[in-house]
């Protein structure tokens, strides 16, 4: 931290204290930053030792946004590279104009945007509020949504670096901004209180953008096709590409990518071949045609998936 030598460790061990009560969704097991900016899972007790580590600088540690029964206390956008982060700063103005509270983090490559709630709330509630701010505001499809996961399945979930810690590969520490410019406070250390009790979003405010993240079908709809084939299942394959099929399903970008609906994925693992006309897992979740997709994502065996698919796709 900034002027770090003038901290007594009583201080430090303050701040420590107010960012663990704020950030940390789980003490049962703790993500640790590797120097290539990947993290670890280390599935150990957290404790305020690692805490302070973070904070002087020794390690970096990641918060996850899923405590163990599946409900956060906030959600994170994440923008990936500067055009995505000015959209971002732009929502931030727009929403400070509607006493929408939220909070302005520098990165590495973009930044993040962080809204805090009163109580925590289920993780499908929270991402249906962020997904409603993302419509709602015109920001990109590519732009990420924290927590990328609706309840824990395998796995603690989707983490985001802890606030206030060095980044292992560039070796810098980033702090909060205000959307107007300027930084929340002079220095990081002056920052961590502001964030023991932060602005919380209005409940009107969270029950408006959570109706925005509502209203895409849980079941999209397909307009039935006629489709040749020898087999039913040809037919089936031949009604529809696997990239128009499987994006109803999975958020897409432009190339192709998303984060694969099958495992917690936070690497963008899955992909879509257009031109050949397949899906792949690239973490060992597996791939295929429409058919395969359906079989996993359903858990359905092999006839029930083509009944079902036959009646969605067919005419």
């Amino acid at each position: 931290m900034q002027k770090e030598n003038e901290i007594t460790p009583a201080e430090l061990e303050s701040l420590a204290m107010g960012l663990e009560e704020t950030f940390i969704q789980r003490r049962d097991l703790y993500a640790k930053q590797l120097e290539n900016g990947s993290y670890i899972c280390i599935k150990k007790t957290l404790m305020q030792k690692h805490i302070l580590a973070h904070l002087r600088g020794e390690i970096t540690l990641g918060t996850y946004l899923l405590n163990a029964h599946s409900q956060a206390r906030f959600v994170v956008i994440d923008a990936d590279d500067e055009e995505q982060y000015g959209d971002m700063v732009r929502m931030a103005k727009e929403l400070e104009d509607e006493s929408v509270p939220s909070y302005l983090e520098r990165s590495r490559r973009g930044g993040h945007l962080w809204f805090f709630f009163e109580r925590p709330v289920w993780g499908v509630d929270a991402r249906k509020f962020g997904k409603g701010l993302i419509v709602a505001h015109n920001l990109p499809k590519e732009i990420e949504l924290y927590p990328k996961q609706d309840k824990l399945k395998e796995g603690p979930g989707s983490l985001i670096r802890l606030p206030f810690g060095i980044h292992r590969k560039d070796g810098k520490r980033y702090g909060f901004l205000h959307p107007r410019g300027g930084k929340l406070a002079p220095l990081l250390r002056d920052q961590i209180p502001l964030f023991f009790k932060p602005q919380t979003v209005p409940e009107a405010a969270f029950d408006e953008f959570s109706q925005w993240g509502s209203t895409k079908p849980k079941t999209p709809e397909f307009t039935p096709a006629e489709a040749q084939g020898d087999t039913l299942s040809q037919s089936i394959k031949a009604a529809v590409t696997v990239q128009g099929f499987v994006g109803q399903y999975v958020e897409l970008t432009a190339a192709g990518r998303g984060h694969c609906p099958f495992h917690d994925d936070q690497n963008s693992s899955f992909s879509v071949n257009e031109e050949e006309n397949y899906w792949h897992c690239f973490a060992g979740c597996g791939g295929g045609s429409v058919i395969d997709f359906w079989i996993q994502y359903k858990e359905l065996e092999f006839k029930e998936a083509i009944r079902e698919l036959a009646g969605l796709l067919l005419a």
